[in-house]
């Protein structure tokens, strides 16, 4: 017997969804235990470390493709997804994580997976069932980019899934097989021992299979009450997400376009296809203004510039924008609290 899906309808996405730049910390705490710096993560996606520290801060789906490559050329591992989707506990998700957490049955948390999948960090979409002697969870819809990077995400997200829920469960998940829609590269028994089950490639869709009968235990964190708070709390979420635009996004993307050269807000609107006036509206909506994200994209190019070259610092200041070397060194002091020398000295030193 399938689920019952009707009480929460969601509503669907056309294009990739864009997640919030936290999404990256998990994978991020696995590459730097792996010895790979933050910097050298992000290099070339156009993600700035202050994004990840703003809670509504959000990546394209461009930015996030970028910085997945690089996970897969730093270290090389064909199957460096499974470990990357192993942070991903439940209330790394927010809302969503604690309401999956007080569910009353893994039947209804799925369900709820189902309906409110866009409120995880995934860009599949999750279908589950009960039949053939089976329960199951599934992942389908897959985003459109190159075999490689879809085989680093679905297994992340089987991983994820695995994680989260023996999570709600309280114990580790006991699956009987695990369906992927990959071949394996070659290394079908790490797979195998790495989920603990028999594992088949080359299966549409992607899914986790386990004994039917742990779909309507109860769940050790049931909490009616709170479970029904955190489920509306979800929709009102989704309401939300999809009337935002995050323009400040678009506009921080159009300064990171062309280091050294940053468009002046009249050039930014043009791209945009709104008035000065809209865009100055439409960022102070957002929390913020065009000067705001200008410094911001300079102070955070030139950490990178100071920490990551060898660059004099008249050089990094003509990259940035200046005219004048000390009118660099009078802004990174008001935005640092030191000199561009001093950082620079006092972060090589650690």
């Amino acid at each position: 017997m399938k689920p019952s899906l009707q009480s929460d309808t969601a509503l669907p996405i056309h294009a990739p969804p864009q997640h919030p730049a936290k999404s990256l910390e998990p994978p991020l705490e696995i590459l730097e235990g792996l010895g790979h710096g933050r910097r050298s993560c992000l290099r070339g996606t156009g993600i700035m470390l202050s994004q990840l520290e703003n809670p509504q801060s959000r990546l394209t789906f461009q930015q996030e493709l970028a910085f997945y490559r690089n996970a897969l050329e730093l270290t090389g591992d064909s199957l460096i997804g499974l470990k990357l989707g192993e942070p991903f506990i439940p209330q790394r998700y927010g809302l969503f994580g604690y309401a999956l957490l007080s569910a009353s049955t893994l039947r209804r948390a799925m369900a709820f997976a189902v309906n409110f999948g866009q409120l995880t960090f995934s860009f599949f979409t999750f279908d589950c069932g009960d039949s053939g002697g089976h329960g199951w969870f599934a992942m389908k819809d897959p985003p459109p980019v190159e075999q490689e990077l879809h085989d680093v995400y679905l297994d992340r997200d089987m991983s994820a899934a695995v994680v989260a829920f023996s999570a709600i469960l309280g114990q580790s998940f006991p699956l009987t097989a695990v369906e992927l829609a990959h071949d394996g590269h070659g290394r079908q028994q790490e797979y195998r021992d790495y989920f603990g089950c028999d594992v088949r490639f080359t299966c549409y869709p992607s899914r986790l299979m386990f004994n039917p009968e742990l779909l309507d235990r109860p769940l050790p964190q049931s909490d009616p009450d709170t479970s029904h708070y955190f489920r509306q709390q979800c929709r009102m979420l989704i309401t939300k997400l999809k009337s935002q635009s995050h323009f400040a996004d678009d506009v921080r993307m159009l300064l990171l376009a062309q280091p050294g050269q940053f468009p002046i807000i009249d050039q930014v609107a043009a791209k945009l296809h709104v008035s000065v006036r809209t865009l100055r509206r439409r960022l102070d909506e957002e929390g913020c203004s065009y000067r705001e994200l200008l410094e911001e994209v300079r102070f955070q190019l030139a950490k990178e510039y100071l920490l990551d070259t060898r660059l004099p610092l008249a050089e990094i200041a003509d990259l940035l924008g200046y005219t004048e070397a000390g009118n660099f060194s009078h802004a990174f002091r008001r935005w640092s609290g030191h000199s561009p020398r001093g950082f620079r000295k006092t972060h090589a030193a650690g």
